[in-house]
This record gives C-alpha cells, sequence and structure tokens, in this order.
C-alpha cells in the first residue's frame, strides 16, 4: 500500500466515522442517551486517533 493509499483509507474512515456521529442523535429512542454519549466519546477519539495517523504519515521523522 503507499502513502497515498493509506491516507485516502484513514479519509474514508473518518468521514464514515462523522456519518455514524451525524447519525447517532436518531438511534437515541433505540439504544438510550447512555449509549449515545459513549458512542459519541469512542467515536471522537476514534477520528483524534485517526488524524494523529494522519499527521504522522504526512510528515514522517527526519532522521533514519
Amino acid at each position: 500500500m503507499t502513502l497515498e493509499e493509506g491516507l485516502e483509507l484513514i479519509e474514508n474512515y473518518k468521514k464514515g466515522l462523522e456519518k455514524f456521529l451525524d447519525t447517532l442523535p436518531e438511534q437515541a429512542v433505540q439504544i438510550g442517551s447512555e449509549m449515545i454519549k459513549i458512542l459519541t466519546i469512542s467515536s471522537k477519539n476514534e477520528i483524534a486517533n485517526l488524524e494523529a495517523i494522519e499527521k504522522a504519515l504526512k510528515h514522517p521523522p527526519k532522521h533514519k
């Protein structure tokens, strides 16, 4: 896998998580507000992790 392919994969996953977060409020009746909070926090943490990975891939270390 190339760097560009990896970055594209990360971007697509982030978009999927963001769409999931957008639809969570609609699910409140079925899964409950506490689960909504847990899933929201988890998804936001996952997005932050993906952004950190993305940043690291775009700026590799200068030493070899």
